[in-house]
């Protein structure tokens, strides 16, 4: 194993340290702790936005915290839930007595901790409020989307919904814009690559050099032994696209974001191509892609592969998508 990196036992807090550096003037690292804040605060009279997740997805999710997005990142071990006590300390950090809206992604752990520190806020006086992300479809079948991973479409919440409680949405509507757009996202990941623990050296996944895998969970949970052959850029497409409007509430005349997201190691070359070859078959299909974004963002460390996520919207969520923000991942 070839990886940049100083003692394993401080490695979350180099991580989150040096990142904060890089984007000193939107974000800071609580020292101390697995805390990624805003540096410029909403005011009281605005909702909180915090996410919990495991390290090792970078820049997901501590580049999402800023400006017209996330007011906190509470970050775990290396593909490991923040514990419950420390999702409890974010909220107590971050809480200011305004609601704060807790987003947690639907694994296991994430779901365990975040409820015992939900209950133990509410418990505090916190005024919390908890949403659930999920959206890959290769995790649960159609008609048990509560099952369901949250992995990619994660980006429509965070940046639709972020957008309206920096403008001074209320927690109530924020909730059902969340839920909204959750239910509007799918996403489907595919692995070409294998990849190493940064911690324990252990490879993660293991792909013959002429398969692919189709399903591939964030952590590198295989897709229930779909491996093909590798296709080329437009069979790809066709074939995720096909899985995709399948599964979700997609048709002629939607509108669509279409997140193109590289699992660690994948060229800008690789996809922009597929990014083209997904915009051309929507468009065959007489959909129109209204807003973007591609780049290796929720990572599996060097892992070859991409998600592929969409997201029907409407005029609001349109708005909403385009509204400035300012984070490690873009800024508008």
């Amino acid at each position: 194993m070839k990886k940049i990196r100083n003692d394993k036992e401080y490695l979350v807090e180099e991580t989150l340290e040096g990142y904060a550096m890089m984007h000193s003037d939107i974000i800071v690292w609580k020292e101390g702790t697995h805390q990624i804040i805003r540096k410029h605060k909403k005011g009281k009279e605005k909702v909180k936005f915090v996410l919990g997740n495991g390290a090792g997805h970078e820049p997901a999710v501590i580049g999402w915290v800023g400006h017209g997005m996330l007011d906190m990142n509470i970050v775990g071990d290396v593909f490991t839930a923040p514990s419950a006590d420390k999702i409890l300390e974010g909220l107590e950090t971050i809480n200011d007595g305004s609601p704060i809206l807790l987003a947690v992604q639907n694994h296991a752990g994430d779901v365990l901790n975040a409820n015992i520190a939900y209950g133990r806020a509410i418990k505090e006086g916190i005024d919390v409020r908890k949403v659930l992300f999920y959206d890959d479809v290769a995790s649960a079948p159609k008609g048990f989307e509560e099952e369901r991973r949250g992995i990619g479409g994660m980006l429509f919440y965070t940046k639709i919904v972020g957008a309206y409680l920096e403008q001074g949405g209320d927690v109530e509507h924020a909730v059902e814009l969340f839920e909204r757009v959750r239910d509007n996202t799918r996403t489907y990941s595919v692995a070409f690559t294998q990849c190493t623990h940064p911690v324990t050296g252990m490879q993660i996944v293991n792909l013959p050099e002429n398969e692919i895998e189709m399903g591939m969970g964030v952590h590198g949970e295989g897709g229930g032994n779909n491996r093909i052959p590798m296709p080329s850029s437009a069979q790809l497409a066709q074939k995720v696209g096909d899985i995709l409007l399948k599964d979700g509430p997609y048709g002629a005349g939607d509108e669509v974001l279409l997140f193109i997201n590289g699992l660690g190691s994948t060229t800008m070359m690789e996809q922009s191509i597929l990014y083209r070859d997904m915009v051309h078959y929507l468009t065959g299909r007489d959909m129109k892609v209204a807003g973007n974004y591609c780049g290796n963002c929720l990572t599996t460390q060097e892992l070859g592969g991409v998600s592929v996520s969409l997201c029907k919207v409407g005029e609001e969520e349109k708005a909403l998508w385009n509204a400035p923000c300012a984070c490690g991942i873009f800024r508008r």
